[in-house]
């Protein structure tokens, strides 16, 4: 009995015991050696003993600062971008619509154009100015023979005025047939004197002469040559044929009179550039009514078809015993615009490339 009891008041101690040392605080074990510490920098990793299946470390942030709470936004963007240029490729796209602006004023086609067998190659140059393609000025001058019962050799200068009228036949329709191609001719050469001058034969004067032409058949020869040719008769032809009408007047710079000329006839162009015709009239100072024949001959134009050579041929015969005139002289045409331009002074040696 004595036995049971000590041995029970011996449990009871040691208990009692056992529980005492459980209350007492654990010591805390201490920092790690191998954090890192500097002078600008106050964080630290230390272990809390906590039980590493929760959590192994905890850092400690100290110095982190707050972001900066945004107050002033930016201001919207109030330009407005320029639209962008759609190209070429863009309007090939299918569903695009592509916008065409048409011009306020659509263009105008020229009222004055020569028809389509007449090239440029077969007119002067143009004069400048409204209509200007319908009229243009050579000027002319070379070697002139004439013989009236005499031999005289003289010099031939002369301004010559054209005027078609392709842009008035246009405009005129069916009457187009009336209205007549001109030209105008004012000459310082050789002239025939009056038949009953004390001293016949011929000297220096000034003359004048205005035809008016009516081309009423055309056509057009081909030819085998290139179309760039130097010689006129190498290239296609554009023949016409009508009748035709000059009036003028001649004056010896010795005498004082005007003697007016006017005859009557046909004649066949080709190219504007050249012509033969026949014509029947009279000149005041010589005898009787006079059969003419006249003749100018381009044999060699420059490439842009403006400066031209030419041969030219008159017969003048009366009806009486008097001695016919004879003229024949080789001359050089040219337009205004060749004079001004030293470019194109190369144009009047001929045949040359």
């Amino acid at each position: 009995m004595l036995s049971r009891t000590a041995t029970l008041a011996g449990l009871i101690a040691y208990a009692a015991g056992c529980a005492k040392k459980n209350h007492e605080p654990l010591p805390s074990e201490p920092l790690a050696t191998n954090a890192a510490a500097s002078a600008n920098n106050t964080n630290a990793a230390a272990d809390t003993n906590i039980p590493a299946a929760s959590v192994s470390s905890v850092v400690l942030a100290t110095n982190v600062s707050a972001a900066p709470e945004i107050t002033n936004l930016p201001p919207a963007e109030t330009t407005l971008k320029a639209p962008e240029t759609t190209t070429l490729a863009e309007t090939n796209v299918p569903g695009h619509t592509a916008v065409v602006e048409m011009p306020s004023q659509p263009p105008v086609a020229p009222t004055n154009f020569y028809p389509a067998t007449i090239t440029s190659s077969l007119t002067p140059s143009p004069l400048v100015g409204e209509n200007a393609g319908n009229f243009f000025v050579h000027f002319r001058g070379g070697y002139e023979h004439i013989n009236h019962g005499d031999n005289n050799d003289s010099y031939w200068l002369s301004a010559k005025f054209y005027a078609y009228g392709d842009g008035l036949r246009e405009r005129a329709g069916k009457n187009g047939w009336f209205i007549p191609d001109a030209s105008a001719e004012i000459t310082s050469s050789d002239l025939a004197k009056p038949d009953n001058n004390p001293h016949p034969g011929s000297d220096a004067g000034l003359g004048f002469r205005a035809d008016f032409t009516w081309s009423w058949l055309r056509w057009t020869a081909l030819a085998c040559a290139p179309t760039n040719s130097g010689c006129p008769f190498c290239q296609p032809l554009a023949l016409a044929l009508g009748p035709t009408v000059n009036v003028g007047f001649d004056h010896l710079y010795d005498e004082s009179d005007y003697r007016l000329a006017r005859y009557a006839g046909l004649r066949l162009t080709f190219n504007r550039s050249g012509f033969v015709e026949y014509t029947a009239g009279e000149t005041e100072g010589l005898d009787g009514t006079r059969q003419q024949i006249v003749a100018e001959i381009p044999f060699y134009q420059s490439r842009d078809g403006e400066v031209r050579y030419y041969l030219r041929g008159l017969w003048n015969h009366g009806s009486n015993s008097k001695p016919d005139i004879l003229e024949g002289g080789l001359f050089l045409d040219l337009p205004v615009s060749t004079l001004i331009s030293p470019g194109k002074w190369g144009d009047l040696v001929p045949f040359v490339k």
